[in-house]
Formats: C-alpha cells, structure tokens, sequence
C-alpha cells in the first residue's frame, strides 16, 4: 500500500511568486521615484538653504513661503500646481528664468540644491542620495501632491 506524501511544491511555488511580487513592486516604485521617495539628501538641501537664502529670499522670503516679489515655493497648493510635472520641469524653470534679477546664472549643481530644498521645505523626506544636475535624471523624479501609501 502507498502513502501519499505531502508535496512541498504548492508551498515553494506561493512563497516564490510572493518574492517575485515583492520584487517587481519595490522595481516599479524605484523606476517610478516622486519627490516622496527620498531624492534628495540632507546635506544638499542644506547647501541648497544657503544658495537660496543668497539668490531667492529677497523675492521668496527665507522659509519660501513667498514675498511681495516671489510667490511661495511650498505648501499644498505649490505641490498642487506642479503635480504631474518632474522634478526637470522645476530644476529647468528655475534654472531659466532665476533670479529674476539674473536669469540663467545659477549653476546646474547650485539649481540642483536650490530644488532638494525647496522638496525640503515641503516636507518631503530626504534620502541617501543627492538630487541628480542633470535634467534626464531630474525627468524620472515626478512631482505628486502628497505621499502615496
């Protein structure tokens, strides 16, 4: 008489395709990073604070929450307006058109971490990583209103 012996194979094969779930999730969401997911370091944010603090707060304040020559840089509806657009289309307005007083003299690295402190300022966590200065790589970084769960 035979005895069945219990298969491990059903097992083996849930646990596995959770692992490549898990796996295909965490690579979609870092191929897919927003300004939530840690794009920028603290460091450059603090040399951006110093860069804006000489070039921007006579227009945005200090804190950027605007002025009587700049509008604010943070808060919900800044977020707002920008969601749907990347992190290039922030870095490139800036790097264009500020300060107002001298377009285009800000440097690719400066604009960079004028950027990781406006996101900063914004609340968004910060990463290991600093803010790529170059705008394919700032393409990838989309701008969202708030922090997907």
């Amino acid at each position: 008489m035979m005895t069945s012996k219990p298969t491990l194979v059903p097992a083996a094969l849930l646990i596995a395709t959770a692992v490549a779930a898990h796996a295909i999730s965490a690579a979609a969401q870092s191929s897919n990073p927003t300004i939530w997911s840690g794009v920028f370091s603290v460091a450059q944010a603090t040399r951006g604070e110093a860069i804006a603090g000489r070039r921007c707060a006579s227009c945005h304040n200090a804190d950027l929450a605007g002025g009587q020559d700049g509008p604010a840089l943070v808060g919900a509806d800044v977020l707002q307006a920008w969601s749907g657009t990347s992190a290039g289309d922030l870095f490139d307005k800036i790097r264009t058109t500020m300060p107002a007083d001298a377009p285009q003299t800000l440097s690719a690295q400066e604009t960079a971490d004028i950027v990781a402190f406006i996101f900063s300022q914004n609340k968004c966590p910060a990463g290991d990583e600093e803010l790529p200065s170059d705008i394919e790589g700032l393409k990838k970084i989309q701008i969202t209103p708030e922090r997907k769960k």
